[in-house]
């Protein structure tokens, strides 16, 4: 039985068989055991397999196990990743993939993450599913952030968020926000997330955003310690174009973005940030059997009963 992720391949570029690639967070030693039980699985399977090359540096008892490759082939190559870590990884790699149209699966070494959602444990089980077609890819929008006023800085792209953040030690900011061209408002704050549905239960949700479905077209834009009781999150679509300008009180020359909390820019104060959304997609590899709605239970605790620790509360007395 062909598996969606050769037909993804066949529809993009030809590539017509299954070629697995690995990637791993290199400061997880645990990441080790992890990618030697894949490789067996692979190689009991007869399926062919490549691993990023950060992982030979990190970890050279790895040496030998298979061929590493740049994160550029990885893109070229491979017609499905599956990346050892957390959801931090998953970000770094869904960047890393952006744009290539290469599916994503993340095997979580801690805890249940909303975007590594599989366990070592279930590796053989979530390989033969690969394999018969078991699993179903989903697509998540990415933002971008450019720099009209200086082009000569990179661009960031963030599956969960762009965030513009004052510098440490800096006052609050005052940020103007512009929405296809029109004045919505200034935000005095720390900062502003611009979040995609999947960042909703991210940084967004912690300073009070609300929950958006994945498959919703929309961004969030979240003040970060707001200083007026009246701002609060607001929801446009993902069509539209942004264009933030932030100053500061004690008029530092420059304020920070992020992507995904992980890389940022340094762009000069007044200068136009705008955020759009990215032209390609982030492919992710979910569990045919798991909805985003389990998710948000089993994170959020929704659904459970409080329950008392009824001893203690005698002891107390």
């Amino acid at each position: 039985m062909s598996s969606p992720f050769q037909a993804h391949a066949n529809q993009s570029d030809g590539r017509d068989e299954m070629l697995v690639g690995i990637i791993g967070n290199t400061g997880k030693p645990e990441c080790v055991h992890g990618i030697r039980r894949l490789v067996a699985i692979l190689n009991e399977r007869s399926i062919p397999f490549l691993l990023h090359e950060s992982l030979a540096v990190a970890f050279p008892e790895l040496a030998g196990i298979g061929e590493f490759i740049s994160a550029e082939e990885m893109r070229t190559r491979t017609t499905v990743v599956i990346a050892f870590g957390g959801d931090g990884t998953m970000l770094s790699s869904s960047r890393l993939l952006a744009g290539s149209g290469v599916p994503l699966l993340g095997i979580n070494l801690g805890k249940l993450g909303f975007l590594a959602e599989f366990s070592v444990e279930s590796l053989e089980q979530t390989i033969d599913d690969l394999v018969d077609g078991g699993c179903r890819i989903v697509e998540r929008t990415l933002l971008q952030a450019t720099f009209p006023d200086h082009p000569e800085i990179e661009p960031l792209i963030g599956l969960n968020d762009i965030v513009i953040d004052k510098r440490d030690g800096a006052l609050m900011l005052h940020l103007e926000v512009y929405i296809d061209g029109d004045y919505l408002g200034t935000y005095n704050a720390d900062g502003l997330i611009l979040a995609t549905p999947t960042g909703s239960t991210a940084y967004s949700l912690a300073v009070g955003g609300p929950v958006v479905a994945p498959n919703t077209r929309v961004m969030v834009i979240a003040p970060i310690a707001p200083h007026m009781l009246t701002a609060r999150p607001v929801v446009v679509p993902d069509s539209a174009e942004l264009d933030i300008l932030a100053t500061s009180v004690r008029h530092e020359d420059t304020v920070r973005v992020y992507a995904d909390g992980q890389i940022h820019r340094t762009v000069p104060m007044n200068a136009r940030i705008r955020i759009t959304r990215y032209e390609k997609k982030a492919s992710l590899v979910k569990r045919p059997s798991t909805t985003y709605f389990d998710l948000l239970r089993a994170k959020l605790l929704w659904g459970r009963e409080p329950v008392l620790n009824i001893q203690r509360i005698v002891s107390d007395e």
